[in-house]
């Protein structure tokens, strides 16, 4: 069953029976349930990954500009989604809007040794349930509506078309909470596309990722990558020799420049100095672009089609959606965007078995300290993971 993604007025007249009606979960049903990473242990592409810059012990944000440090760590997770029974009733008046909320909570630990890395909990929200609700006698009387309010008022509208299908709120302990807004496109065939070689470096300067777009979100410059142009990332890198402008291939080992220790003494302003160390990674190419991670883990699968739920906290135009920071983050690592790519795949299995799975990416970006040039510099944060849920 196709599900739309914004309803379609008139809308359903409001009776209190509807008060009695099951939650529309939507395209969040699916996620009912427990996911958490298969075969961690014998296959890297299964397990989780992030990078994340932070500001380096010593500096400050006034006058030592540009030192950061560099976490890239594999991860595993468990990530379950819970339904809350009934709609969740929001009142406008002539418009009415009942959610179906879907709680979740998600616990991730480092690969290595199980330390913990990360816990949030919130909820996702299906907010495209609408109906139309008149003034009856009852409500004129009960709400001193007359001489101002006819009976029948508001019958035939105007009515709220909901400009996103879906928000997410979110909590963490390090002291952000989030609000997301977005969309799904469903039932796409096949499997979501990655690019290769040079195309997954240069790819992000040029066009939207994914190609398909739902959220109205705005095109970030390289934003599956965890280099920002202002770290110094851009489609062509000069190598230190001098020769021609070229492109990562992430496809290939990485380049000699990235090991050459000398780089901080003989080019320290270089931005190749700069972010020599994320592309020297051992987790390259992944510690570069954390989404390859997700291509080479369904390298190999069949998979006969995916939805993909798009989610951002700031959208190109209209409403939006938004970031609360305690005042340390504010002031030290300011989080000012998050989007979240989620692909929910139709695996077939080699006896014919479909499989549901799990494919994340969510990209953070902090922002401190600032450049050589006094714009304050974009630091990726992202999250990817493969999952599939608990039997």
């Amino acid at each position: 069953m196709t599900i739309p993604t914004n309803p379609t007025p008139p809308y359903p007249e409001y009776t209190d029976a509807v008060l009695n009606a099951p939650a529309n979960y939507g395209i969040l049903e699916q996620l009912f349930g427990t996911w958490v990473n298969v075969d961690p242990k014998t296959n890297i592409n299964n397990l989780g990954l992030h990078t994340t810059c932070m500001p380096s012990p010593g500096t400050n944000t006034e006058t030592i500009f540009g030192i950061f440090h560099f976490l890239c760590e594999n991860y595993v997770e468990e990530l379950t989604f819970a339904p809350v029974a009934g709609g969740v009733r929001n009142r406008g008046g002539t418009n009415e809007q009942f959610n179906g909320a879907v709680e979740y909570r998600q616990s991730i630990q480092r690969a290595s040794d199980g330390v913990g890395l990360h816990e949030e909990v919130g909820m996702y929200l299906w907010v495209d349930q609408m109906y139309n609700h008149a003034a009856t006698e009852q409500s004129v009387i009960e709400d001193n509506g007359y001489p101002g309010i006819a009976i029948g008022a508001g019958a035939n509208g105007p009515n709220f078309v909901p400009p996103y299908a879906i928000a997410r709120s979110g909590t963490i302990p390090h002291g952000s909470s989030v609000m997301l807004t977005g969309s799904f496109a469903q039932d796409v065939t096949g499997k979501p596309p990655f690019p290769t070689g040079t195309d997954s470096w240069t790819d992000p300067f040029t066009q939207p990722w994914p190609a398909i777009q739902v959220a109205n979100a705005p095109n970030l410059p390289s934003s599956p990558l965890a280099i920002s142009p202002s770290m110094g990332a851009s489609a062509l890198l000069t190598p230190p020799d001098g020769g021609p402008a070229v492109p990562l291939n992430l496809d290939e080992p990485p380049p000699a420049w990235a090991f050459d220790k000398s780089l901080p003494v003989t080019q320290p302003d270089s931005n190749l100095t700069y972010f020599q160390r994320i592309v020297a990674h051992p987790n390259y190419p992944a510690s570069v672009r954390p989404d390859l991670r997700l291509r080479d883990a369904i390298k190999d699968q069949n998979i006969s089609k995916y939805t993909l739920i798009q989610l951002t906290t700031k959208h190109d135009g209209g409403p939006q959606g938004g970031i609360l920071n305690t005042p340390f983050v504010q002031r030290f690592a300011n989080v000012t965007e998050v989007t979240l790519n989620m692909w929910l795949e139709t695996v077939v299995e080699a006896d014919g078995t479909e499989v549901l799975q799990l494919q994340y990416e969510q990209i953070i970006f902090f922002e401190f300290m600032f450049g050589s040039n006094g714009q304050t510099t974009r630091w990726p944060h992202i999250q990817v993971n493969t999952l599939r849920k608990q039997t």
